[in-house]
């Protein structure tokens, strides 16, 4: 009988890091939505792969997984070229 592949924890590193931060910005949690837990996954695979091949295949999937959660993001809140103008112009008090 073969001995099976030791299996490495996941680990979080610069990737996972990475992910987490976007998906905060899009508020999109992994705890109730399947496509952003599956991207930590993946990220964290990416972060503790040892075969190039894997890292590859992580990172296509997890290229398509945040491309899901970036369609199904709330919008985020952002004015009009006319609420942009008007923040920059300077305000003088008299």
């Amino acid at each position: 009988m073969a001995d099976a592949p030791k299996r490495r924890a996941a680990r979080a590193g610069a990737v996972a890091k990475a992910t987490a931060q976007e998906l905060a910005e899009l508020r999109v949690s992994p705890e109730s939505n399947a496509s952003a837990a599956s991207a930590m996954k993946l990220a964290k695979l990416m972060d503790s792969a040892a075969d190039p091949k894997d890292v590859a295949a992580a990172a296509r999937e997890l290229r398509q997984a945040m491309h899901t959660v970036r369609g199904l993001a709330p919008p985020r809140e952002r004015g009009d070229k006319i609420d942009e103008l008007a923040a920059r112009r300077p305000r003088h008090t008299a």
